[in-house]
Order: C-alpha cells, then sequence, then structure tokens
C-alpha cells in the first residue's frame, strides 16, 4: 500500500481545518480518537494538535494521518479505499471557502 503525502499540503489542510473549522471540546469518553483536547472539524476531517504544537493529527471515521516533528509521518488505515475517501476530504478542505 502506498502511503506517501506531501507534507506541506498536510500542514495547510490542518492551518485551515483550525482555521474555519468549527471547534469542540475534548470529551472524558476513552473510547475517542482524541488525545490531545480541542478538535476542529471541517468537510469531515478533525484536526488536532498536542499541547506544543510539535505533533499534529488530521483524521476522519477511517483514517488517522499524525505528522511529527521534522516532518515524519504515519497513516493508520483499514484499506486503500478508506484512504483514499481521506484524500479526497483533503481537496474538499483545499476547495473549502469561508462564507
Amino acid at each position: 500500500m502506498k502511503n506517501e503525502i506531501d507534507i506541506h499540503r498536510a500542514l495547510k489542510v490542518f492551518n485551515k481545518v483550525t482555521q474555519y473549522g468549527e471547534k469542540r471540546m475534548a470529551e472524558d469518553d476513552k473510547t475517542k480518537k482524541n488525545v490531545f483536547g480541542n478538535d476542529y472539524y471541517l468537510c469531515g476531517i478533525s484536526a488536532q494538535t498536542d499541547h506544543d504544537g510539535y505533533t499534529i493529527v488530521l483524521s476522519d471515521a477511517q483514517v488517522s494521518l499524525t505528522v511529527f516533528f521534522h516532518n515524519k509521518y504515519q497513516f493508520e488505515y483499514p484499506s486503500n479505499d478508506a484512504l483514499d475517501n481521506f484524500l479526497r476530504r483533503f481537496n474538499d478542505v483545499e476547495n473549502y471557502q469561508a462564507a
């Protein structure tokens, strides 16, 4: 499975989600993927960051992309179809126009 991504694109998507997305507070439910605190949601993509901003997570219902310091990253996904759907959501965020 090929899982390469342009990190600069991922960072731009992260910035757009946090700038224009809906902010949601962290929940106490331990089954949630949110490990950092606040989530931002836009076009089906969730964006989170740790307290110092060195690690970010972009995710949807099935896929998670974690970007670490020095532009290293890790995908978690169940299938190539899920990954393709996640990457299509990147396009939705990139094309999003604030009202």
